[in-house]
């Protein structure tokens, strides 16, 4: 018995499509697996496709729940092709040795097994790879299947200090030129604040973490409504972003109240635009404030026309001009293109004011350093990579 786990959002950016299509195939092979599901989201009708007694779907539950089953897992699957900006689900699951099936690239490429590699399945779909990469697996014996994961357990031990709670607050200490004993007030900023994506549980996170180690930690704006309204709403919201006035007074209101040490922004596009920015920054002149400003890359959008379908970092094409942004999405589509073109127009204010105003531009990973510092042009020693740190 062949023993998976899948735990990210039940949508096509993750591939979760693909998944119930393997599933399908796997039961008709009657390949021997059980498969535990968590999460939610948009393609979860498509598990009344696939309602067999070895499909066992819980919804969202915390990590603690999940962990329990984590124990007896064999293999993480996380069939995604495009590319995650750090892959904070399948860090979890490694660093607990549990095996993770995935495309072999970018910075996960040394933990992925060639076993593992949906690359060296040779198929033209990701259901096709899955069947046969499940398929091999099954058939290993119990012995195989400790000596993957003690394989693994020595490559993550060797890499684990990396990305634990203190190598992350040591770096921010580093980071905010301070001691262990200074305490600094922070002010998170980011569209949507409440545990929904990845974005805001990784601010949490932060915010956690900090508090623990009492620094006072004030996080700001909006709640992300249900999913049905923020599917309608989405676009809209993105148009409006670059006009956002009416969150500035908000804004100004906070920091004189608050009078941080740190404003650290952690997402913009989705509703809070550059205007924000400009009034920290007029804040912080007027009143002649040392506080520092902090961005935080974690979305591809900042750089390229439709993250969702970014496969290859090669595709992102820096720096941010016209030519390269236009050229860097494919299809030939004249409304597409038309829509990548105001794309790029409506970054440009955004992209001008964070190369401006920014002091420390971050992101979870060394690759989008460096695309955030060549798109945006941005010297060499105002961008460092922040990577993220096991959830316990």
């Amino acid at each position: 018995m062949l023993w998976l786990l899948f735990y990210w959002r039940l949508e096509k950016e993750k591939w979760f499509d693909q998944l119930v299509l393997a599933i399908k195939e796997l039961n008709k092979k009657k390949v021997n697996f059980e498969i535990f599901i968590f999460w939610k989201w948009s393609l979860e009708f498509q598990l009344f496709e696939v309602h067999d007694k070895n499909v066992h779907f819980f919804g969202w539950k915390p990590l603690d729940e999940i962990k329990k089953y984590l124990v007896n897992i064999d293999y993480c699957l996380m069939p995604s092709e495009f590319l995650e900006t750090f892959g904070l689900s399948a860090l979890n699951a490694l660093s607990r040795w549990v095996p993770v099936i995935w495309y072999k690239k970018w910075w996960l490429e040394p933990f992925i097994f060639q076993e593992c590699n949906l690359f060296l399945a040779k198929w033209n779909t990701t259901a096709q790879r899955i069947v046969s990469i499940v398929e091999k697996l099954a058939k290993k014996t119990n012995p195989e299947r400790i000596k993957d994961k003690e394989e693994l357990e020595w490559k993550i031990k060797k890499l684990l200090p990396e990305y634990t709670e203190d190598a992350r607050y040591e770096r921010f200490l580093k980071m905010a030129n301070i001691k262990d004993n200074e305490k600094q007030k922070v002010l998170i900023i980011s569209d949507f604040i409440n545990k929904a994506w990845g974005i805001e549980t990784y601010i949490h996170d932060v915010k956690n973490l900090l508090e623990s180690k009492w620094h006072e930690v004030i996080l700001r704006w909006s709640t992300l409504p249900a999913w049905s309204k923020w599917k309608r709403k989405k676009r809209f919201w993105l148009l409006l972003s670059p006009f956002n006035f009416w969150s500035t007074g908000d804004l100004k209101e906070v920091l004189e109240k608050q009078k941080p040490d740190i404003v650290w922004f952690n997402s913009l596009l989705r509703w809070l635009g550059p205007n924000v920015v400009k009034t920290a920054w007029k804040w912080r002149k007027e009143n002649k404030s040392e506080c520092k400003f902090w961005m935080m890359y974690h979305d591809f959008g900042y750089f390229y026309p439709f993250p969702s379908e970014l496969y290859f970092i090669e595709d992102c094409k820096t720096p941010l001009t016209k030519k390269n942004f236009v050229s860097a999405y494919k299809w030939k589509n004249p409304i597409t293109k038309l829509a990548v073109l105001c794309k790029y127009y409506w970054l440009q204010p955004l992209k001008k004011v964070l190369k401006k105003e920014i002091d420390l531009h971050l992101s979870p990973s060394d690759c989008i350093t460096n695309i955030a510092r060549d798109s945006y042009w941005i010297q060499e020693k105002k961008c460092r990579s922040f990577p993220h740190f096991i959830q316990k």
